[in-house]
């Protein structure tokens, strides 16, 4: 794979060229912000099913549940791209009718770009079954950094029920403010770290189509900024992916479905020339799609 699209407006692209820059959205004010929460989801429903169905581990799944709780998408800001050019889809769903415009980016350009920043270009996971495997990983790595019980599971099965409630106290207060908190404390903090970074990835399977990847900028270095959306103020930062060197990582535009495209198509000539991006390839899509 060569390029990363990036579908957007005639105003987009003017703020694009203009500051050489790629809008990133905080993770809370994306247009379905429950994708966040939906990685999230599955970790506290496993962590619960610890808590619940487990005695012997039941001070871990209570730790690990209780703790998801605190996590949030502060300081995650995620821009956008498909895998895929000239999509229908994507047409209707991220671009005003009749004046729509899709960015080809080189792949290679964006991925050092996150290299250098400490920012992460990751695909998207969509089918339901690689999400929980994804989030079990994580829960099964934090369990082995996690304090163990005093007792091994087969000298805790031995105990009567009164025996039994003892030891798992004993485990939880030890995890919670004993001598075990500050390992027990280390291992949560790696798994919602671990969380955080893999929730921005979780989408809807009906999605699948977009192959959407994702710029994941956690604690950004750029100044947030603010846009009006429809009902509220939206944070954003600006992804310099096109300044310095980068300059050269837009490799095509594709002008879409529009009731004017020739003059379209020669305005964005006339404006990427007018920038020093004549090597920039400019086509229009064929899609026989009218929405205006």
């Amino acid at each position: 794979m060569n390029t990363l699209y990036h579908y957007t407006s005639l105003s987009g692209i003017l703020g694009i060229l203009r500051s050489r820059s790629i809008w990133a959205t905080h993770a809370s004010y994306l247009n379905d912000s429950s994708e966040f929460f939906h990685g999230l989801d599955f970790a506290k429903n496993l962590a619960g099913g610890i808590y619940m169905e487990d005695d012997y581990l039941a001070a871990f799944g209570w730790a690990v549940r209780h703790g998801l709780e605190a996590v949030s998408a502060d300081d995650i800001y995620i821009a956008s791209f498909s895998q895929k050019a000239d999509l229908l889809s994507q047409w209707r769903g991220y671009c005003p009718a009749g004046a729509g415009l899709c960015l080809g980016f080189e792949f290679d350009q964006l991925k050092e770009f996150c290299r250098a920043r400490g920012y992460r270009l990751e695909q998207c996971i969509y089918e339901h079954g690689h999400q929980v495997q994804h989030v079990e990983k994580i829960v099964t790595q934090c369990l082995e950094r996690f304090p163990k019980p005093a007792l091994s599971r087969s000298e805790y099965e031995k105990l009567d029920s009164k025996g039994k409630v003892n030891a798992e106290i004993d485990y939880s207060l030890s995890t919670s403010e004993g001598p075990d908190k500050p390992k027990a404390d280390a291992a949560l903090d790696w798994l919602f770290a671990e969380i955080t970074e893999l929730a921005p990835l979780f989408k809807n399977e009906g999605f699948h189509e977009e192959s959407e990847w994702r710029i994941v900028a956690k604690e950004p270095r750029e100044p947030v900024q603010f846009r009006a959306s429809p009902s509220y103020l939206a944070p954003y930062v600006e992804l310099g992916v096109l300044s310095g060197a980068g300059v050269s990582a837009l490799r095509e535009v594709i002008v879409g479905p529009n009731p004017n495209q020739p003059r379209c198509e020669s305005s964005i000539r006339m404006l990427l020339d007018s920038l020093g991006l004549e090597d920039v390839e400019v086509k229009t899509s064929p899609l026989p799609f009218n929405s205006w």
